[in-house]
């Protein structure tokens, strides 16, 4: 019994230390980012991104407001599709171009705000 005891103590000390491991590499990467986003190059990257969706939601607009009805699941699936043509016409990367994808789709609520009845 002592033993199972001892076991199952030694188990619990493994996975706190295990938990408390994760999160100071958790912390020490975050506040790398940080530092990162705040520097020159770090704020560059997001201005570079914002001018792809910009100009992506540029190319996809008139598109978007010829539809009459659209769900959301069409929606995004145009969406996926316009950035992956989007994307190989300017030559983005994969990593980019999922990012474009993702937040592309996050957009229904804003579309369906102000075009979808």
């Amino acid at each position: 019994m002592k033993k199972t005891i001892k076991a199952n103590k030694n188990m619990a000390d493994k996975k706190s230390f295990k938990f408390l491991q994760g999160a100071v590499v958790g912390a020490i990467l975050g506040a790398a980012a940080g530092m990162f986003m705040n520097s020159k190059k770090g704020q560059q990257v997001v201005e570079d991104a914002k001018d792809i969706m910009a100009d992506f939601y540029k190319s996809v607009s008139p598109k978007l407001k010829k539809m009459k009805k659209i769900t959301e699941a069409e929606y995004k699936e145009f969406m996926k599709t316009a950035a992956e043509k989007y994307s190989k016409a300017k030559q983005i990367s994969e990593e980019k171009t999922s990012e474009l994808i993702g937040e592309a789709q996050k957009s229904w609520n804003h579309f369906y705000k102000h075009f979808g009845k």
